[in-house]
Parts: C-alpha cells; sequence; structure tokens
C-alpha cells in the first residue's frame, strides 16, 4: 500500500475489523480495493481524512472534529544561487522572520540556497493562490531589492517551493484551532473509537511544531495497547519515552 491514498474506512462490530479503502488502479472505479486490520493509526490530517467516504460511525464529537477542525496556511521558498554572497555584505535585512539565511559551513566557497520566504497565515493563502512561476519572481525580485544586483547576477533559475494549503497530501500547513475548537475536540482523540487512535499534531496539545508528532504518537501507542487491555507495555512506552504527561 506504499504510495497509496486512502480514501475510506469502514469497521465490522462483528469481526471487530478495521477495513481501509483506496484505488491504485483506477481513480473513477467505483468499487475500491481494500485491506482490513485489527486497528488503524491514522496519523492523516483532518484536512483529508474529512474527505474520506465510507467512515465508521465515530461520536458526534469526533466527526465533527474530523469535519470542521482549523488549518492554518504556509508557504516556502528557497532559491538557490551561484555563491553564499549574503555572507559578505553589510546590510539591514528587513523581514528577518520570513527570510532564513543558511548557518551551516559559514564562509565556505560554493552555491547556497537562501530560504528566501517563508509565510503563514492570510498572507500564505495569497501566495499560494499565485502561479509558482510568479510566487518565485517576486521571491526573486525581493532578494533583489535586499541585495542589489549581486543577487541577479548570482541567481541560478533553481528553486523550491511549497504551499501546504494546495499541497494534495496536507490542505494546510498545521492546526490552527479556531476558538474553543482546542478544549471542546481534544478529549475526543483520547478515546478509542470503532478500533481507530487518531494522531499527528492536529491532535497533540501544541501545534505547527514537530514534537507536537512524536508526542501523539507516544499517546496513542500507549491507547493502543491500553485498548488491547496490555497496560504493562504501555507503561513501558510512557516510561521509556519519558511521558510523564500520561497517567495510566
Amino acid at each position: 500500500m506504499f504510495h497509496t491514498s486512502v480514501q475510506g474506512m469502514k469497521y465490522n462490530g462483528t469481526t471487530e475489523k478495521v477495513t481501509v479503502q483506496y484505488r491504485n488502479k483506477n481513480l473513477f472505479d467505483v468499487a475500491p480495493e481494500t485491506m482490513s486490520f485489527d486497528y488503524a493509526i491514522v496519523a492523516v490530517p483532518f484536512s483529508k481524512v474529512r474527505l474520506w467516504n465510507p467512515m465508521p460511525a465515530y461520536t458526534s464529537l469526533l466527526t465533527r472534529a474530523i469535519s470542521r477542525l482549523n488549518y492554518d496556511p504556509s508557504c516556502k521558498a528557497a532559491l538557490h544561487y551561484k555563491s553564499r554572497f549574503w555572507e559578505h555584505l553589510d546590510c539591514n535585512i528587513p523581514g528577518i522572520g520570513s527570510v532564513c539565511y543558511p548557518a551551516y559551513t559559514l564562509n565556505a566557497t560554493g552555491p547556497g540556497v537562501i530560504l528566501a520566504s517563508y509565510a503563514s497565515g492570510t498572507p500564505a493563502r495569497s501566495l499560494g493562490a499565485l502561479a509558482e512561476e510568479e510566487h518565485v519572481a517576486l521571491v526573486q525580485r525581493a532578494m533583489i531589492e535586499i541585495h542589489r544586483d549581486i543577487a541577479r547576477e548570482q541567481y541560478t533559475g533553481a528553486y523550491d517551493r511549497i504551499c501546504w494549503e494546495n499541497n494534495e497530501f496536507q490542505a494546510g500547513a498545521w492546526c490552527g484551532p479556531e476558538v474553543g475548537q482546542q478544549d471542546l475536540y481534544l478529549p475526543a482523540y483520547f478515546q478509542t473509537e470503532q478500533h481507530t487512535v487518531f494522531v499527528g499534531e492536529h491532535t497533540s496539545y501544541t501545534h505547527a511544531w514537530i514534537w507536537s508528532a512524536p508526542e501523539s504518537a507516544v499517546r496513542g501507542t500507549a491507547q493502543l495497547l491500553l485498548d488491547m487491555g496490555l497496560v504493562e507495555e504501555a507503561k513501558e512506552i510512557t516510561e521509556f519515552w519519558m511521558a510523564w504527561w500520561i497517567t495510566m
């Protein structure tokens, strides 16, 4: 199932199996391909899960969390230059929070890459609506405005750009709960429903940070083991990963 997008899930209360649905051969096939498991640990963002059809009969609270949890947009654009000219210039860089200069191999010769634009929130939604070439051109013009002609001369034309709200696997950069959503939905993630455990940054206490993903993985693993009746094994997981915030 690697390189496969899940498109639906079912839970059979008689067999206590979770069936995952996907379409690897033809997206227009009405009947999907399937695989069944004892449990499903779902780390997919709710911004994508909400499109799955069918879905198990989760509680009203968890169903609302999946369908309504808000996600914030974010865009990054990195530009490649023939040299690391910025290390040898004395200039005042505006917007340092959105322009990131590499700190590794300082004073090295050869080419370099600047994370020339890192925008989140409302500005990222506007940037994400631009064509890729238009977005990159806007960023390169900003580099020329900051560094003058050397940025034009040294630019190789190579770049990388991503806007997570438009990414087919993300549909949003990170979870940005609206007022009240965090307190309302968080308890639902800690309950195993229909043999499904939800993990990922969006199910954690904090968001927009990589720590949230492993934190939720520890919680989800312990949650799964407890549901299987493996209490001692769950305790070992929390002790090994120093998850002092989890009690059982």
